[in-house]
């Protein structure tokens, strides 16, 4: 086998190499925490540290022949959930190297593993979104809800873009089926480290008695719930919208303006759904009502219209950067959203704003490196924890943390984290802050090095500066009402 194809295995290369002996042995294993190796065969004499984990053919719950150690305690709890035994062999044959610090569960389908959670609350649930009766989006629809702090990733192989909305509206996360093995590792672990510093903001809002966060927006979350529906199609999203007048004209505005560049009029909510798209359409409503919740009515120095284009600005260099994917679509809701985490320290405290701004701009730094040095917590990691609140897909979540420092984020790739970064760095060459403003964060060129992008950045810097033609002649379109 070539490295190549070696680094790019799937399950079902694990499962070519494992099918023998999983069809002549009994469904049980060893893997956990603290254990020397995954095992395959008859349970060891001496069970002390290890977790023996049993597909029992009446229930398909996983079973404890022990009581887990402090170590095995102390471990994250990793659960896979799906039907097909061969593709739970495989997942957890991917993490033999995280052995130390993650104990692995499977489930076989949804009931099983529900159960199990009900038994032992678990850090990660991995769900397969094909499964028999209960599927992977509806699983883990009921994970958030009965265990809302649960990270929740789905494995889909379908391209279907309703069944992968759908998914969107309950995962933090999105796996393609089969999955890279040696992707799964790191991508868990982003997942953890980004839940850790979201509580590290929520515990400093705790210590700094904060004001109360904004609920979730009431319209997003509407629409939300409706194309978590199987059978949603674009009537239902342009009802929910057109029972709200005021964001009904927001919509047809945009989806009319220059910045959009749709060829002909658009008269129809539906048709702005059609055209722009509902992840589109989902991400403009939630930046509205954001902006619309936190938004303060005066401020010396700080301005609500320049604040909002300098987001879409962002969003659209941001998507533009990236392929079309789920990753475009993140990027584009991160820009949209990148600084909201500036709305909420202005709702806190104004004063206190006032006050950072004034140091930052008197000692020429940036506003994030000054409230990293007051605080300990950014606007950046602010805005995070709130996103995380309302739910928004981890992918968004993690490129609003670390939009001002990339190079913090784990692995060398072109993804959501570079691509706000970029375009924000471009956006505030182009919009540069009034003399009485501290000076923005700057493009992180040795980070641009390691991934060996400087070549493209002349191009972006041109790119940059097309959508901001587009944006001030959209302008009028775009100012709140």
């Amino acid at each position: 086998m070539s490295r190549s194809r070696e680094a790019r295995l799937t399950a079902a290369d694990v499962l070519a190499a494992t099918s023998a002996r999983a069809s002549a042995l009994p469904a049980w294993r060893t893997f956990a925490g603290g254990a020397a190796d995954a095992q395959v065969g008859p349970p060891p004499s001496d069970n002390r540290g290890k977790v023996s984990e049993t597909l029992a053919p009446n229930d398909g719950l996983v079973r404890a022949a022990t009581t887990p150690s402090a170590t095995e305690q102390a471990a994250k709890r990793i659960l896979f959930v799906s039907d097909e035994p061969e593709l739970l062999e495989s997942l957890m044959d991917a993490l033999r190297g995280y052995r130390r610090a993650w104990r692995v569960d499977c489930a076989r389908g949804g009931d099983a593993a529900l159960a199990s959670l009900a038994d032992e609350p678990a850090d990660v649930v991995i769900a397969d979104m094909q499964m028999p009766g209960m599927d992977g989006a509806t699983l883990l629809a009921h994970v958030h809800d009965r265990h809302p702090t649960t990270i929740r990733i789905i494995l889909s192989g379908d391209a279907n873009p309703q069944v992968l909305v759908r998914a969107a509206t309950v995962a933090q996360r999105f796996l393609g089926k089969p999955c890279h093995v040696d992707e799964l590792g790191p991508l868990i672990e982003r997942s953890c480290a980004l839940r850790e510093l979201t509580e590290h903001a929520e515990a400093y809002r705790v210590t700094a008695a904060a004001t109360t966060l904004p609920s979730s927006p009431v319209l997003y979350t509407q629409i939300t719930q409706v194309i978590s529906d199987p059978a949603w199609g674009p009537d239902q999203v342009a009802t929910v919208i057109e029972g709200d007048t005021a964001m009904t004209a927001k919509v047809l505005q945009l989806a009319n303006s220059a910045f959009f560049g749709i060829d002909h009029r658009v008269a129809r909510v539906r048709d702005a759904v059609v055209y722009l798209g509902v992840d589109t359409i989902k991400s403009l409503i939630l930046s509205a009502e954001a902006f619309g919740k936190l938004a303060p009515n005066s401020l010396d120095g700080f301005s609500i219209e320049e604040f909002q284009r300098h987001a879409m600005l962002v969003a659209k260099v941001a998507a533009a950067i990236l392929p079309a994917g789920r990753e475009q679509q993140d990027a584009m809701t991160a820009g949209l959203l990148h600084d909201i985490g500036k709305l909420v320290l202005i709702a806190d405290d104004p004063q206190r704003w006032a006050r950072l701004t004034e140091e930052a701009r008197r000692r020429n730094l940036s506003l994030h490196q000054i409230e990293q040095e007051q605080q300990g917590v950014t606007h950046a990691a602010t805005g995070a924890y709130l996103l995380s609140l309302w739910g928004l897909p981890d992918g968004v979540v993690e490129a609003v943390a670390h939009h001002h420092d990339p190079g913090s984020f784990p692995g060398l790739a072109l993804h959501p984290v570079a691509a706000v970064h970029i375009a924000d760095a471009l956006a505030h060459q182009l919009q540069p802050s009034a003399p009485d403003n501290p000076p923005p964060g700057t493009l992180d060129e040795g980070f641009l090095d390691r991934l060996g992008l400087q070549p493209r950045q002349e191009l972006w810097r041109q790119l940059t500066a097309r959508w901001a033609s587009r944006l001030t002649e959209a302008a009028t379109d775009l100012d709140p009402d």
